[in-house]
């Protein structure tokens, strides 16, 4: 897959706040996570009461988490019901204000075209099963 087919438009949007964003879908990702930078922007940053590490793919790498990221949130140009609780990271590479992992690949149905990411369905709908 190239790079390009891992990229998606998104808006993130908490109270009066709104940021254009480009996310890395990460199918490897355990987790989603969000710059801090992206977070203070928005104004819904919320720190942990204890920061803690994760290793990242190649296992040398490790980003800092140190709190959460409410926002609302449109993926693709579909909006995402609800809002999305992030993980905040104060070291994610500079170039990247968004990594979207399997919780939200999963939860959102988000399928690889060749155009990019996308949810299969639209409206997103989510499901207790």
């Amino acid at each position: 897959m190239r790079t390009e087919q891992a990229l998606a438009d998104g808006d993130l949007e908490w109270r009066d706040r709104r940021s254009r964003i480009k996310a890395l879908v990460n199918t490897g990702a355990s987790r989603s996570v969000v710059s801090k930078a992206l977070s203070d922007q928005l104004g819904s940053f919320i720190p942990a009461e204890r920061a803690y590490e994760v290793r990242t793919a190649d296992g040398g790498g490790r980003l800092r988490i140190v709190g959460h990221c409410i926002a609302r949130v449109t993926f693709q140009g579909v909006e995402v019901p609800g809002e999305v609780v992030f993980e905040v990271a104060e070291n994610l590479r500079e170039d990247v204000q968004l990594i979207m992992g399997r919780p939200e690949i999963d939860a959102w149905d988000v399928v690889f075209t060749p155009e990019g990411p996308k949810p299969r369905k639209t409206p997103i709908e989510f499901e207790i099963i």
